[in-house]
């Protein structure tokens, strides 16, 4: 079962977004309150929408709930974000894997906690993404992934957490065997594709792997 997201940060692109999550046919789409301001720019009908709705178009909410979507709305003040109920809604909906649009730009702390969302989601079972139109992000741990991709893109391994360890990159123009990447170190940036995928093994450590787009 897989599952879109769609956030209130920056989408640019409407059409190439659109592409995306068109080709990708997930079970479900679930807009995070004003992340529905971009769902609707894209002419998208989503299955659900969370949040406390102080950021989607007051005619935008109009517009939906004639479409009889299912729209949860909760209080401004709690305890969780909108984009986590977002995402205990896809593990009621028994999601396996999640894709989060409109989940980077705009303000660096609701950028940053964005990208907290993938660790969330991973603690609940569910294989995280976060789309963009010039970057992909997912987040492995103690784990050996073939990243697909294109020859020539770059790709950004950014240990999370603590250090990574015995840390080996395969196909890749800077490699790597069982080396270290300190945490947050800049070590693991800029590397690049040698062919339409690379090997990423991380034998004790959490990262982010970051592919831009070409």
């Amino acid at each position: 079962m897989k599952v879109c997201i769609v956030l209130n940060g920056e989408i640019n692109d409407y059409n190439k977004i659109k592409k995306i999550i068109i080709d990708k046919n997930y079970d479900y789409i679930i807009g995070a309150d004003g992340g529905c301001n971009h769902l609707y720019k894209m002419n998208i009908i989503p299955n659900y929408i969370i949040g406390d709705l102080d950021s989607i178009d007051k005619d935008i909410v109009y517009y939906y709930k004639n479409k009889n979507i299912n729209l949860k709305k909760y209080p401004r003040e709690k305890d969780e974000t909108d984009s986590q109920i977002c995402i205990n809604l896809a593990k009621d909906l028994n999601c396996s894997e999640v894709d989060f649009y409109g989940a980077l730009g705009g303000r660096i702390d609701h950028t940053i906690a964005n990208i907290g969302l993938m660790h969330y989601s991973r603690k609940m079972n569910i294989k995280p993404k976060i789309i963009s139109e010039k970057e992909e992000v997912i987040i492995i741990k103690n784990e050996e992934i073939i990243l697909k991709g294109n020859k020539g893109d770059t790709i950004s391994i950014i240990p999370i957490m603590k250090d990574a360890n015995n840390v080996t990159l395969k196909k890749l123009k800077y490699k790597l065997d069982n080396s270290k990447i300190g945490y947050l170190s800049s070590l693991g940036v800029s590397n690049e594709m040698l062919e339409d995928e690379c090997i990423i093994k991380i034998e004790d450590g959490y990262a982010l792997i970051i592919r831009n787009i070409m």
